[in-house]
């Protein structure tokens, strides 16, 4: 491992001069419509307000579909065995 500093390469390499580029990207400068920022927003909106429905309804499926799964599985499930003393019956 070399022990010289990681910008050493850098000190070797001349400083070029980018001249101006801001002048030459001025020239490209598009003035946009009024109503592009509020187009915007709402298509946004609109994005937020379909993924949140769609997280709702999967949600809200996946839980009636546990409680369903829950439901039938205490329906069909083997019961526990009981002492049934409704009769009045003593145990011998």
């Amino acid at each position: 491992m070399s022990k010289e500093p990681a910008d050493s390469e850098m000190q070797g390499v001349e400083e070029v001069d980018p001249g101006e580029p801001i002048a030459v990207l001025a020239e490209l400068e598009h003035y946009t419509s009024s109503g592009l920022l509020p187009r915007v927003r709402r298509a946004i909106q609109r994005r937020l307000a379909a993924a949140q429905l769609v997280s709702f309804v999967a949600g809200a499926a996946a839980v009636v579909l546990r409680e369903l799964w829950f439901l039938l599985n205490e329906q069909l499930g083997p019961r526990d065995p009981r002492k049934d003393d409704s009769h009045g019956k003593k145990a011998p």
